[in-house]
């Protein structure tokens, strides 16, 4: 609809001419913050004058993001330490380091509950942390749990600061220490 009523003004001979001065007029006197319609040349065409030009464009309401599930399960040893592994290398977060989660994505959501653990242990809800990414939110059911694994590369027992852990893995961590 734009197109075309713009159309109707654009002179045939010089169209470069006067899309240059739309964007001069743009830049310099309807400008979004102090338009300055009384100095405008088209403003007696304006359909924005007289009705608070400075709500003009109106801006598109954003779209909700979407709300993904998933479930991050952190196990405890005799000794505190924290089994931590490596996420892939390709992805949200990519190899990072973590507690072993659910397969929750941008696109779908990941199992939740005990049953979806990675390995046997006492389960043990300890709450919920979200997280917003850039395109949808994140809602991560904890789990705590004290697991008899072999000790190995994956024990973390030295300070979790000192670890590149991602800001939701280090909520979640923290939820799981509390709970």
């Amino acid at each position: 609809a734009i197109r075309g009523l713009v159309q109707t003004h654009v002179p045939l001979a010089r169209p470069g001419d006067f899309a240059q001065a739309m964007m001069d007029l743009g830049a310099t006197i309807c400008t979004p913050k102090s338009p300055a319609c009384g100095i405008c040349p088209v403003s007696r065409h304006c359909a924005a004058r007289g009705r608070d030009p400075q709500r003009f464009p109106l801006k598109a309401a954003r779209a909700a993001k979407p709300l993904r599930r998933g479930a991050a399960f952190v196990a405890f040893d005799a000794d505190g330490a924290v089994w931590l592994e490596k996420r892939a290398g390709t992805g949200l977060l990519a190899g990072m380091t973590q507690p072993p989660t659910t397969e929750w994505n941008s696109r779908k959501d990941g199992a939740t509950g005990a049953d979806a653990a990675p390995f046997p242990a006492r389960w043990r809800f300890a709450g919920s942390v979200t997280h917003v990414f850039t395109h949808f939110t994140l809602e991560l059911e904890v789990w705590r749990g004290e697991a008899a694994l072999p000790r190995g590369p994956g024990w973390w027992s030295q300070k979790l600061d000192a670890e590149a852990l991602p800001a939701l893995m280090r909520k979640a961590i923290i939820r799981a220490l509390e709970g």
